[in-house]
């Protein structure tokens, strides 16, 4: 995978992820679906999270797991969760400006208290554990907010909500 390709995967998923953190309800950030599951707030700034994760795949021929750490913080507002996901697109883009096609194709590894978990190369990590974990999670929430009467953005296709909203002046000019 060329970094050209790589940089516009992100970039799409970068846009239609803040499309759903826009909509995350500021006033039920607490709420969770399931005790054993995340807060919607906790999950958001998960989300806005892994757009920064970019680093630790070119800055690091690999990443431990069992290094753990605390986990996304939960939010005290929807602006928190919007502004740490501007800070961490704009980490992750950087690293992807700067790292050339040919690092792309080196050897990463993904460990677990020192134990090989997964080899493959940069390019790979990046798409596997931030381009394709960004939807996943992103996929998540938009569940979460269906479940508390939010608007669900239009991702791939359409929306039940986006049929009930005007037009946008980019659908216009299609």
């Amino acid at each position: 995978m060329c970094k050209d390709v790589l940089i516009e995967q992100f970039e799409a998923e970068l846009t239609l992820t803040r499309a759903v953190l826009t909509e995350v309800p500021s006033d039920d950030l607490a709420w969770k679906p399931h005790p054993a599951s995340f807060s919607i707030g906790r999950l958001a700034m998960h989300v806005g999270s892994i757009p920064g994760w970019i680093p630790a795949f070119t800055d690091a021929d690999s990443y431990d797991m069992g290094a753990g750490g605390p986990g996304p913080s939960i939010p005290s507002s929807k602006d928190e969760v919007i502004d740490k996901f501007a800070d961490m697109s704009a980490r992750g883009r950087a690293s992807l400006a700067a790292v050339t096609d040919a690092s792309l194709t080196t050897p990463w590894l993904l460990l677990r208290d020192g134990d090989v978990i997964a080899r493959m190369t940069r390019a790979e990590a990046i798409s596997r554990y931030v381009v394709r974990h960004l939807v996943h999670h992103r996929g998540q929430l938009t569940v979460y907010l269906r479940l508390r009467d939010c608007v669900v953005p239009a991702v791939y296709g359409d929306s039940a909500d986006r049929r009930l909203l005007p037009l946008t002046t980019m659908e216009h000019e299609a």
